[in-house]
């Protein structure tokens, strides 16, 4: 009797193992376009969102969420305490995330207007009070470092799925090149993980990598593309927004590795339309597919925004010998 039960239960110690495993290698990722214009026009679109990820953030095993920035499409008060409440369901459910800063997360844009501020504009664009007051380091619950003490314009996060690390780090909008090295330092300490670049500006609406600093920037996407993207053989994902609407451009790295750098923003169609990124990771199958989907109209784009990334390689953690 005793040793029947002993078998069975290990049987089903291995069966569990296996559904765990299965379940830690297929994963689902939000990231959010740019929710500008649904902050300033409409805001149940944004609301939807979070109350998607918040009814299946266990159905389809939601590690993280992010968002490539211009969460805000004004620099006032206002805006950003619309912003933050919807945040706070996440911090309250202890889903972690990283926020990339747009353009209009910053004091470069008028407080009520989407024109540029009075006085420098680079200088106004590396200034980020608000977002720093509503967001600070301490919200973000899976932060490990940041570029300024403080300041989470530029900064590190860490997720797990099934023994695999991930590694995020958000990029100032063209960024200095003090923030550029410091994303190269990171990188290489995380050697074991997978990196995702989440930035706001990288890739054109044609799926080009930008060559321009935007006018106000500092170093252009190409420039970062350059000297950071693929100079490390860890990288696997470039995340961005900023431009009208979806593209895709597979890159090779120094090394040999493959990256995939997605774009999404909706911001001049509906509002935004509530659309998320969703990014469908199979480990096992060796595949992520990508999908633009509304929870505000229930409803998938049928377009060319709807893709799989096959042979998706990702470092696994070196075992020491025993």
């Amino acid at each position: 009797m005793n040793l029947l039960f002993l078998r069975n239960s290990l049987v089903l110690i291995l069966l569990l193992g296996g559904s765990i495993h299965t379940l830690a290698q297929q994963f689902t990722v939000p990231v959010f376009p740019d929710s500008q214009s649904e902050i300033d026009g409409n805001y149940r679109m944004f609301e939807s969102q979070f109350d998607w990820i918040l009814a299946n953030k266990d159905s389809l095993n939601i590690p993280f969420v992010m968002h490539v920035g211009d969460v805000v499409n004004f620099d006032n008060l206002s805006q950003w305490e619309t912003a933050s409440l919807q945040f706070d369901r996440l911090d309250r459910a202890g889903i972690p995330y990283a926020i990339a800063l747009g353009n209009h997360d910053t004091e470069a844009v008028g407080e009520y207007n989407g024109s540029a501020a009075p006085g420098n504009v680079n200088q106004n664009l590396r200034k980020t009070a608000k977002f720093n007051a509503y967001f600070p380091p301490s919200r973000f619950i899976a932060q490990r470092g940041r570029y300024e003490e403080g300041k989470s314009d530029n900064a590190y996060y860490t997720f797990q799925t099934g023994g695999v690390n991930w590694l995020v780090i958000s990029l100032e909008f063209c960024p200095r090149q003090g923030p550029i090295n410091w994303a190269g330092d990171v990188i290489r300490a995380h050697h074991e993980y997978n990196v995702i670049i989440l930035t706001h500006y990288h890739l054109t609406g044609k799926g080009e990598i930008a060559d321009r600093n935007a006018g106000y920037g500092d170093f252009s996407p190409q420039f970062v593309h350059d000297r950071l993207v693929k100079l490390y053989p860890n990288v696997r994902l470039v995340l961005s927004g900023h431009v009208m609407s979806s593209a895709l451009k597979v890159g090779k790295g120094d090394h040999g590795n493959t990256y995939y750098q997605l774009l999404q923003n909706y911001q001049n169609e509906d509002f935004g339309g509530g659309y998320l990124r969703l990014l469908h990771f199979d480990l096992d199958a060796g595949t992520v597919t990508a999908e633009m989907y509304s929870p505000h109209y229930h409803d998938t784009k049928a377009d060319s925004s709807t893709y799989q990334l096959a042979d998706f390689e990702v470092v696994r953690p070196k075992i020491p010998r025993q």
